[in-house]
C-alpha cells in the first residue's frame, strides 16, 4: 500500500540509501519490467553464479525474511544490578547495537581496543552485542546467559567505556558487560583472582602497613612465580608497591595546611593514599595555591575494581556509603574533585545506575576531574597561580574513561596553563592495561598487542627530552612497562611548574 500510494505520488522506496535486501523487492515497480531486465542481465553478466551479494537487486527474498527481530520476537526479563530505564530496560540495550558496525574500525578512535587487536568479530562490540541478543530472545538457549562461552565472548571487553561515546548507538558494552559478569559469577562462583583484585582497596592497606617488606614478598621472583600458578597474575608484571605512609597520614600530620573559605573536597584513590602519596600532595600544592582549602572525605574504595570484577552487590554497599558521605559536602555547595579517572568515572558514571537516587545523581553532578575544576575556575574566575619559565615538551596519553566521558581536551588545556608547556596528545587507543586486565596470564600477550598498536611506537619515535604524562594509574604502569619510561601524573607536572611550589 505505501509502495502503491508512493508511485501515484511520483515518489521513491528509497532517497540516497542502497537498495539492498530491504528494499530490493520494490525495484521492479519502480523502475518497469524494461530497465528491471536490463539489470539482471547486467548482474548476470558479472555474477553468473549468483554468489555476489546474493537477492540484493535481482531475485531477491520477501523483505520480511531473515528479521533480526520477528512478529515473535520477545526477550527474558533478568532482575538487574544497573538501572536500565533510560534504554527502556536491559534487552533494549544489548539491542541499541544496529549492527552498522563502527566498532570494527581500525586506524582511529579507542573503540574497540580487542577488535583493533585481534581483528574477530566475536571481540567488537557488535559480536557481543550479538551473542547476547541471541541469548536474551531465546535463539541461544537462555540458561546461556551465565555460560562460559558467553563469558569467553565478553572477557576480551576492556570496560574502556569507548563504544559509549564513539558507537553511533551509544551502547555501553562495559556497564553490559558489568552485569553480565555479575549474574556469571553468582551461577559460577568467584576464583580467588577475581576476588582478590576486587579486594585490591582492602589488600593496599594491608600492604601498606607492612611495607617494604610486603613490596618485596610481591615482587621477588619466587613469589611471582607462585602468583601466576596459584591465582593467574603474569610474572613478567611487577605489582603495585605501597609505601608506609600513606597520603591520609601525611595529610593529617602536615605542619601548615591553608584554611579558606573556598574549600574542595579531595577523593583520594586507593593508590594515591597507598602507593603514589606524591601524586596526592601534588594536588594539594595546587589546589591551595589557588586559594583552596582541601578537605578528605571519610570513604571507602571507590568500588571500580569491584564493578570490573562483577561483584556488584560490594560495590553497590561501597557507593551507598561514599555517596551518603560525600552528599555531605554537595549540601553545603562544596565541590568533589578526584585524580585518578576510573574512580572518578565510578562516581559520576556508574553509581548513577547501581543506585538510581536523588543523592546519587546530585554527587555526580557536584563530581569533576581534578583537570576540569581547575579549568572551571580558570575560565570563570582566572586561577591565582604563578608559573615558572622553564619550557617542557609533554606527551601526554589520554585514558579511556576520560575520553569516553568528559575528552582529553581539559587535562591538555590544564597542561597548557604555563606558557611554557608544550603538549602533544598521543595518537592512540587503549593502552592495553585497564586495572586488573593487564595482570592477568590470559590477557598479557593481548594487553601488550594492544600498547604496541599506536601508543609504544609514537612514545619511542619521540625524540629530544620530554615528560611523559597520564593520568591513570594502570596507565603509567603499562607505559612504564612497555617503554621503560616513567611517566608522571598531569597534577604533578602542573605542580612542578608553579613557582611557589611548597611542601606544606
Amino acid at each position: 500500500e505505501v509502495r502503491d500510494l508512493l508511485m501515484e505520488l511520483g515518489g521513491a522506496m528509497s532517497g540516497e540509501h542502497g537498495d539492498g535486501l530491504v528494499r530490493s523487492e520494490w525495484i521492479e515497480s519502480m523502475f518497469g519490467p524494461k530497465i528491471y531486465q536490463a539489470l539482471r542481465e547486467v548482474k548476470n553478466a558479472f555474477d553468473p553464479d549468483g554468489i555476489m551479494n546474493p537477492g540484493k537487486i535481482i531475485d531477491p527474498p520477501p523483505m520480511t525474511e531473515n528479521l533480526r527481530f520477528g512478529s515473535k520476537y520477545d526477550t527474558i526479563k533478568i532482575d538487574t544490578y544497573f538501572d536500565y530505564s533510560a534504554q527502556d530496560g536491559f534487552g533494549r540495550a544489548i539491542e541499541m547495537c544496529n549492527g552498522v558496525g563502527a566498532c570494527r574500525k581500525t586506524l582511529t578512535g579507542t573503540m574497540c581496543p580487542s577488535f583493533i587487536a585481534t581483528r574477530e568479530e566475536e571481540h567488537s562490540t557488535r559480536g557481543r552485542a550479538n551473542a547476547l541478543r541471541s541469548v536474551i530472545s531465546g535463539a541461544l538457549p537462555h540458561k546461556d546467559f551465565t555460560s562460559d562461552r558467553l563469558y569467553d565472548v565478553l572477557d576480551l571487553c576492556l570496560g574502556c567505556k569507548a563504544c559509549k561515546a564513539e558507537c553511533p548507538s551509544n551502547v555501553d558494552m562495559a556497564k553490559i558487560k558489568y552485569e553480565m559478569l555479575a549474574h556469571y559469577r553468582k551461577a559460577n562462583g568467584l576464583p580467588l583472582q577475581n576476588r582478590l583484585f576486587g579486594e585490591i582497596g582492602s589488600l593496599a592497606v594491608l600492604g601498606s602497613a607492612f611495607a617494604p617488606i610486603s613490596n618485596w614478598a610481591t615482587n621477588n621472583p619466587i613469589s611471582k612465580w607462585i602468583a601466576e600458578k596459584l591465582i593467574g597474575v603474569d610474572r613478567r608484571r611487577d605489582m603495585p608497591t605501597f609505601v608506609h605512609q600513606s597520603f591520609e597520614k601525611w595529610f593529617r600530620k602536615r605542619k601548615s595546611p591553608l584554611t579558606s573559605d573556598k574549600k574542595v573536597v579531595l577523593f583520594h584513590d586507593t593508590f594515591m593514599n597507598y602507593s603514589e602519596p606524591h601524586i596526592g600532595k601534588a594536588a594539594v600544592n595546587v589546589l591551595e595555591s589557588a586559594g583552596y582549602e582541601v578537605i578528605l572525605p571519610t570513604k571507602q574504595c571507590c568500588g571500580r575494581p569491584l564493578i570490573s570484577e562483577g561483584m556488584l552487590d560490594k560495590a553497590i554497599d561501597n557507593a551507598n556509603y561514599n555517596i551518603e558521605h560525600l552528599h555531605n559536602f554537595v549540601e553545603k555547595g562544596i565541590p568533589i574533585v578526584g585524580c585518578e579517572p576510573s574512580c572518578t568515572s565510578a562516581i559520576t558514571d556508574d553509581y548513577v545506575d547501581l543506585i538510581n537516587t536523588d543523592k546519587a545523581k546530585q554527587v555526580a553532578e557536584n563530581t569533576y576531574s581534578l583537570e576540569e575544576f581547575l579549568l572551571h575556575l580558570n575560565d570563570k574566575d582566572g586561577l591565582s597561580l604563578s608559573f615558572g619559565s622553564e619550557p617542557r615538551d609533554i606527551l601526554l596519553h589520554g585514558h579511556c574513561h576520560q575520553r569516553a566521558l568528559a575528552g582529553i581536551q581539559p587535562i591538555q588545556k590544564m597542561l597548557e596553563l604555563p606558557q611554557a608547556h608544550n603538549v602533544t596528545v598521543i595518537d592512540s587507543s587503549c593502552c592495553g592495561m585497564a586495572g586488573s586486565f593487564g595482570y592477568e596470564k590470559s590477557h598479557y600477550e593481548l594487553s601488550m598487542k594492544i600498547g604496541e598498536l599506536r601508543l609504544f611506537p609514537a612514545i619511542r619515535e619521540k625524540s629530544g627530552e620530554f615528560t611523559l604524562t597520564a593520568s591513570g594509574f594502570s596507565c603509567r604502569h603499562q607505559l612504564e612497562h612497555g617503554t621503560g619510561i616513567i611517566p608522571k601524573h598531569p597534577i604533578e607536572v602542573l605542580s612542578e611548574a608553579i613557582s611557589t611550589n611548597t611542601d606544606r
